[in-house]
């Protein structure tokens, strides 16, 4: 697990899970600068250590994003408290259940995706196919251009298999309580009704008619944080 602290002099925090494929590229042009950011990505270990020793009291607020994949991982951080107290908390286009036949992912195609990846030629083309379903169905009129992630294939390989092997039992019971879920309801990486099927009794949820990458529709973090 990758940590990438942006330091803006803020006293407040916005703790940032990405989802597979992701780094900190991928969201700055999002970035008011209204806020530090704790940016984590890169699920290839599940080491929480640096996240748990991270000095939090400079901060009077530590806001939180969990996106995508970056759900399930924010909540194994917290289940293996490892996350200071957080004031406000938004999870978008994800569960706690990645790779699961009602609640994420489905296994085979999860499967398809990760022995493509084993294959160099295979591989390079899946990420190009990922990337463009990510954006699929997005708001092409936003003022904001997508900068891709700068991430190997070997090491988008092992975030997968990673990902596979730690995610085998779905952690639903004392799970992180969001204030807010957005579901993405033109979703072509993770389905909407995975995304509503596991929030269906969420009290404050968010539906909106785009892609998994929902970004677009905000002007900046900020406004997402005041959902």
């Amino acid at each position: 697990m990758q940590l990438l602290h942006i330091n803006h002099d803020k006293t407040r925090l916005l703790i940032f899970f990405g989802g597979f494929y992701t780094d900190y590229n991928c969201f700055k042009n999002f970035d008011t600068e209204t806020s530090d950011i704790l940016f984590i990505n890169d699920y290839s270990d599940m080491d929480f250590e640096e996240l748990r020793y991270f000095d939090f009291t400079p901060y009077t607020e530590i806001n939180l994003i969990a996106y995508s994949y970056g759900v399930w991982a924010l909540n194994c951080a917290y289940l293996t408290k490892a996350l200071p107290k957080i004031n406000k908390s938004i999870a978008i286009s994800g569960t706690f259940c990645p790779v699961h036949t009602l609640y994420g992912i489905n296994p085979k195609v999860f499967n398809i995706m990760l022995n493509a990846m084993s294959i160099s030629s295979l591989g390079t083309k899946t990420i190009e196919n990922f990337e463009q379903n990510m954006l699929a169905n997005c708001n092409s009129k936003s003022d904001h251009n997508f900068q891709k992630a700068t991430r190997t294939l070997e090491n988008l390989r092992q975030e997968l298999i990673s990902i596979k092997n730690n995610a085998k039992e779905c952690k639903m019971e004392n799970g992180f309580q969001f204030d807010t879920v957005i579901l993405t309801k033109e979703d072509k990486i993770f389905p909407y009704k995975a995304q509503d099927a596991f929030f269906e009794h969420h009290p404050h949820r968010v539906i909106l008619n785009t892609g998994h990458f929902p970004f677009f529709e905000f002007e900046n973090l900020d406004k997402i944080l005041e959902l």
